[in-house]
């Protein structure tokens, strides 16, 4: 099986029949652009979850858990309330990045979206991926966004079991957007050379808490001065203790579904930015990353339980992270060399944990 073909096979694999019942799946499609009137630089995701299709095919369930209800009598606060009702939808959630970002987000029944071996499509034109082609158009709370690119993709990440009913692949680390995305009345240009694109696939019967994601392929080595092109990693979790690694620097790859070496991870906040550590040890090698991310550049993203519609799962996101990663080779016991030292640019960084909505 070609790696393009694997690729596309992952993208394109069917939900499974517990996911359809109690479960979810998201497909992300990140990548840089430039407006076409300014010049200027945006960062765009284009994001497709479904949440527990077969409850309600034809029906969008789905319910503010934190809207607080305006009650004439207040000993009503004391009656027993009924449990929200399990949500069920499609969601496509497009969005830009950055200080004073937007997002364009639309729920639609599951029976508008199909899924074969071929293509994967939401109604009237408003998802559309086949081979390397990416189309749609949506238009929601007076936002519109639509979009005509091609997604060529270079390396992938084969999915593993994290833990019990929890999967995480990449069909593209590393991928080149081409083509033009229209956001919000304003147009953008998509350059392979300058996309950095990527795309991941997350499913299951629960998020990983906390969530934990770091991503990239914009290197720039500081032992040469010289981008790395061929280069890139990702990390996701955290999953027990810890998460998923894939990282090509050169032609030294480190690909683990579930890093078990006592790796050290973290993600705190300083004063206006987060910063996140990883460093794992993996047979003779050794690597470590920093990123930075301003949290004025990064937006939050909320997700239903499929099975507890009162838990969340709330990330706080953005792709404009900036670091440095450091790849060594054990020498001996003790001893460590240098292979590459290289800076990172619009690094994808999340973080995010569990919310429970109190009970009324």
């Amino acid at each position: 099986m070609s790696a393009l073909h694997a690729s596309y096979k992952l993208e394109l694999s069917p939900l499974r029949s517990s996911i359809k019942k109690s479960g979810f799946v998201r497909w992300r499609y990140v990548f840089n652009a430039q407006n076409r009137d300014t010049g200027e630089k945006a960062s765009f995701f284009i994001e497709l979850y479904i949440i527990n299709p077969s409850l309600s095919p034809d029906e969008v369930v789905w319910s503010d858990l934190h809207a607080i209800p305006e009650f004439k009598d207040e000993s009503q606060l004391f009656l027993p309330q009924e449990e929200p009702s399990l949500h069920s939808y499609v969601s496509l959630r497009v969005g830009r990045y950055g200080f004073g970002g937007e997002v364009v987000q639309k729920f639609l029944p599951s029976s508008s979206f199909t899924l074969n071996s071929k293509f994967m499509d939401i109604a009237e034109g408003i998802f559309h991926l086949e081979g390397e082609e990416l189309s749609g158009n949506m238009r929601e709370d007076g936002k519109n966004a639509s979009w005509r690119l091609k997604v060529e993709r270079l390396c992938h990440f084969f999915p593993g079991r994290m833990q019990k009913d929890m999967y995480w692949g990449s069909p593209a680390i590393r991928a080149l957007f081409s083509g033009e995305m229209r956001f919000c009345s304003e147009t953008y240009e998509v350059v392979p050379g300058s996309s950095f694109g990527f795309v991941d696939k997350l499913w299951g019967k629960d998020y990983p808490y906390p969530f934990f994601h770091l991503s990239c392929s914009h290197l720039s080595s500081i032992i040469t001065g010289k981008p790395l092109v061929n280069a890139s990693f990702a990390v996701q979790g955290i999953y027990n203790n810890s998460f998923a690694l894939y990282s090509e620097i050169g032609d030294i790859k480190l690909a683990r579904p579930r890093v078990k070496n006592n790796p050290n991870f973290g993600c705190v906040a300083l004063d206006n930015k987060l910063h996140w550590t990883v460093s794992v040890p993996y047979r003779q090698y050794l690597l470590d990353i920093d990123v930075f991310c301003d949290s004025r550049d990064m937006m939050v993203r909320s997700y239903i339980c499929p099975s507890n519609a009162k838990s969340e799962l709330q990330v706080l996101g953005g792709s404009s992270g900036t670091g440095e990663i450091r790849l060594y080779r054990r020498i001996k016991k003790r001893n460590l060399e240098l292979i590459e030292h290289a800076s990172l640019h619009d690094v994808r960084c999340e973080y995010g944990g569990q919310d429970q909505a109190e009970e009324e």
